[in-house]
């Protein structure tokens, strides 16, 4: 019996974390606007110009889980756009997917795995994949995630 308390209370105390996880990853003062919807996710990094790709815009996304997993992914690739001009004029396919399994793309590819299956990011989640791909890797798949960044979807 004193052990089936345990487990009981070890598993409460996961469930908790986990939603102490979820609750941190929300910003902002309230979750919900004045209309239900879910309020803007604030996004954490500032995109800066790069050459051959400009500026990049990014989205207001809600603070929904799935909108928060693709503010991620398009942050993450805000941060690795300038690398990316670099290393598809530069490396091989071979390079190329050894840099795309590195830890600098591992936020954008977890956040984008709970994405394949909503129609609403179906762009963003596409276009990191072709983004992604040794073999598809260019300058005007860059342009189309910039835009289904800018878009939102």
């Amino acid at each position: 019996m004193r052990a089936r308390k345990l487990r009981v209370l070890a598993v409460n105390g996961v469930v908790a974390a986990c939603v102490a996880v979820l609750a941190s990853a929300c910003t902002g003062s309230s979750s919900t606007l004045d209309n239900g919807q879910p309020a803007p996710a604030t996004p954490t990094v500032t995109p800066t110009p790069v050459p051959v790709l400009g500026d990049m815009k990014l989205a207001t996304f809600p603070q929904s889980w799935d909108g928060m997993r693709a503010l991620q992914v398009c942050e993450q690739w805000a941060l690795l756009r300038g690398e990316y001009v670099t290393r598809v004029r530069r490396d091989n396919t071979l390079q190329l997917q050894l840099w795309f399994s590195s830890d600098g793309w591992l936020t954008a590819f977890n956040a984008n795995s709970a994405l394949k299956v909503d129609p609403t990011y179906m762009h963003i989640s596409t276009d990191l994949g072709i983004v992604t791909a040794p073999g598809g890797a260019s300058i005007s798949a860059a342009r189309m995630l910039d835009a289904s960044c800018a878009a939102g979807n």
